[in-house]
């Protein structure tokens, strides 16, 4: 995610406070490489997040990485990936392509490797800039374009009575490079929130029912509802997720239940991240809840922060209404799929609930639609 650390994050105490998601100092959309190799992640997610050594409130010294892990535990290093000097990333993959964001774009090919560079832009509606602080990927509409959560640059939410959450989609034909604002999830008043602060860093995922919009305020995490990707999320459907437990939050949905992962530490300069299961992701956790699954203790750092996780599965492939051309090859749209947990008759049959991919799975002895 890339963004701005936000000042509601100075809390008063600092023990409690997690890192915030931050603008780099050199242009945080330029490509940051000119192009490596890796192995290609083969675990059931990945991972992308940042380190830091010292003087952790400047992004300048944060470095990205990337990860992948079978259960959401144990996370080994992605082979071959090129730590960058950037801050706040978030991963998704679609069809062959794995994209990174938190230092412009990158996008490595899960079949050779190989890893390219790009911009990564997100404007406003009449084409300039959006200014868009702690950008995560939200989800994919049902064309397969990306969708993106963001809010604001601080300057225009200074003294306001509200803090939108904004959603921008991916323009057509760019590979995941620009996004254009679309529309607003969710306005966030001071007087709706039930615990003081700023919200920053949001964060969307599907959690089999429902789409979870989760935002960091302070070492607090607060979750809003919708029946769709693009909201409105629910201001009545309001959840302290985690309190004084850890901010900055990431989502996903796995075959155990909803992963919550969050930033956790003493001090600013000493972080790790955190993870926690529940069935839904919106229901309070204790701190008890929280274990530890990253520091950066590997890298010879003292944080280990600002999560972004995805599932390592192709999603939506970019159709016509994605890439913006035509072609003359045969292609199969996914039929129609029940919701989670309802019977299927067909094993590995894909099929789209509400813009989400699934597929048929043997579960328990039946076979069962399940998230892909």
């Amino acid at each position: 995610m890339i963004g701005s650390f936000a000042a509601a994050l100075l809390v008063a105490s600092v023990a409690a406070a997690p890192a915030a998601r931050a603008a780099q100092a050199k242009d945080p959309e330029a490509p940051a490489h000119t192009g490596f190799t890796v192995t290609p992640p083969s675990g059931a997610y990945v991972m992308g997040f940042h380190t830091c050594s010292s003087d952790c409130e400047n992004p300048v010294g944060h470095t990205v990485r990337l990860v992948q892990s079978q259960d959401g535990v144990v996370w080994t290093d992605v082979v071959g990936w090129n730590p960058l000097s950037g801050s706040v990333p978030d991963v998704i993959r679609r069809g062959n392509t794995l994209y990174v964001i938190g230092a412009g774009l990158t996008r490595i090919d899960m079949t050779t490797g190989k890893a390219t560079a790009d911009f990564f832009k997100v404007k406003k509606a009449d084409g300039k800039s959006a200014l868009a602080r702690d950008v995560s990927f939200a989800g994919q509409l049902s064309d397969g374009r990306f969708v993106v959560a963001y809010v604001p640059p601080m300057q225009d939410v200074v003294g306001a009575a509200a803090i939108p959450v904004q959603l921008a989609v991916e323009d057509v034909g760019s590979n995941g490079s620009t996004y254009t604002f679309t529309g607003t999830a969710i306005s966030i008043g001071s007087t709706s929130l039930p615990v003081p602060g700023q919200p920053t860093d949001p964060d969307i995922f599907f959690n089999g029912t429902q789409w979870v919009l989760y935002v960091s305020v302070g070492a607090n995490v607060v979750s809003f509802t919708s029946s769709s990707i693009s909201g409105p999320y629910d201001t009545a459907s309001a959840t302290v997720v985690s309190r004084n437990a850890g901010g900055v939050p990431a989502g996903v949905q796995s075959d155990g239940g909803a992963m919550t992962f969050v930033n956790s530490g003493p001090t600013r300069d000493s972080l790790v991240i955190q993870r926690a299961v529940s069935a839904t992701g919106t229901t309070p956790l204790p701190s008890s809840a929280f274990t530890t699954v990253l520091t950066g203790a590997a890298y010879g750092a003292t944080t280990a922060e600002s999560p972004g996780i995805a599932r390592n599965t192709p999603g939506i492939e970019c159709g016509t209404g994605c890439s913006g051309t035509t072609t003359t090859t045969t292609t199969t749209t996914p039929d129609k799929a029940g919701r989670p947990g309802s019977r299927c008759t067909t094993a590995d049959k894909q099929g789209t609930w509400k813009g989400t991919l699934m597929v048929c799975k043997k579960v328990k002895g039946k076979l069962v639609w399940t998230r892909a």
